[in-house]
């Protein structure tokens, strides 16, 4: 076989094991491997929560370095589950719309408006139930970890705005059960018109946020009413035993919910310390979770 014809079959399997994109995101930070046999640079993107690979040179981590914080147009092939980049360059605002341009989902930004995905039937709701980690002990891991990688999972690997449903039991239902938690938090989203709750650890399937509070309230006798402020919750404890309440996808904990709404604290973005501590509720976090590595130390929620 000639050197022409080897290097036809060599292109065409490298096309069956590859494929090739392109993306708009922020350079959100520049990684250096240690491992002296990789010669890789990684770059965390701020669009997808995504890490792309660079050949590490000294004039790729000076260029990296230089677009560090900008929105650049990216394009990159896939090798099993890594992603190489091909060409990388800075994108001015003139060259994308506005909507393109607001990448950087890792900071807040006041115009920023973020509706939950309809998935249109509850088959669809299914497969993306079945396809999220399910690894995630309830002995080591708390509710709302589980529940934020899930939701970060399904925006930045399969372009789902999910929600967040929250369960509150009131004072009045600790004195009657004594139960060991005040809340419980799941992944929410919307199929047809309908609210699924996405409770791995829990559910077998994505369930109605009635059947999913039946569980919990052991009875399906019981309301737990929706509610939409947090100081609902808070100022009636002994009406009810429980209440409901939906909130963007970004929201970590209980103590988010009633910063946004008694001192206006809002978000539309993610928080990395956040992911840095929740992705430990699931194991081999460091390699599923490296692009969210910074090199730095995590606080811990």
């Amino acid at each position: 076989m000639s050197i022409k014809q080897w290097l036809l079959v060599l292109a065409m399997l490298f096309s069956l094991t590859s494929q090739a994109g392109e993306i708009f995101t922020t350079v959100f930070n520049v990684l250096d491997v240690k491992d002296p046999e990789k010669k890789a640079l990684l770059v965390l993107s701020g669009a997808d929560g995504r890490v792309y690979r660079m050949e590490k040179t000294e004039d790729n981590a000076k260029m990296l370095k230089a677009l560090t914080g900008q929105v650049v147009k990216l394009t990159f092939s896939t090798d099993g589950n890594k992603n190489f980049i091909t060409n990388i360059h800075a994108v001015g605002r003139g060259e994308v719309d506005e909507t393109t341009y607001d990448l950087n989902h890792f900071q807040y930004n006041e115009l920023r408006k973020v509706a939950p995905t309809d998935l249109q039937s509850l088959e669809q709701a299914t497969t993306v139930f079945n396809d999220l980690l399910n690894d995630g002990d309830k002995g080591r891991s708390q509710c709302f970890k589980r529940a934020h990688m899930w939701a970060f999972d399904m925006w930045s690997k399969m372009g789902i705005n999910s929600q967040k449903i929250f369960m509150f039991y009131t004072a009045r239902y600790q004195v009657v059960d004594e139960f060991e938690w005040w809340f419980h938090v799941a992944p929410l989203v919307t199929a047809g018109g309908v609210d699924y709750v996405l409770d791995g650890t829990f559910m077998s399937k994505p369930v109605t946020v009635k059947e999913w509070t039946n569980y919990f309230m052991q009875t399906d006798k019981l309301n737990c009413p929706a509610i939409t402020n947090y100081k609902q919750y808070e100022d009636n404890q002994w009406t009810k035993l429980c209440y409901t309440m939906k909130a963007p996808m970004y929201y970590f904990r209980p103590l988010d919910l009633e910063n946004r709404d008694k001192h206006g604290e809002k978000r539309n973005h993610w928080v990395l310390p956040e992911l840095q501590d929740a992705r430990r509720a699931f194991k081999g976090w460091e390699e599923t979770y490296e692009g969210l590595d910074t090199g730095k130390s995590t606080t811990k929620y």
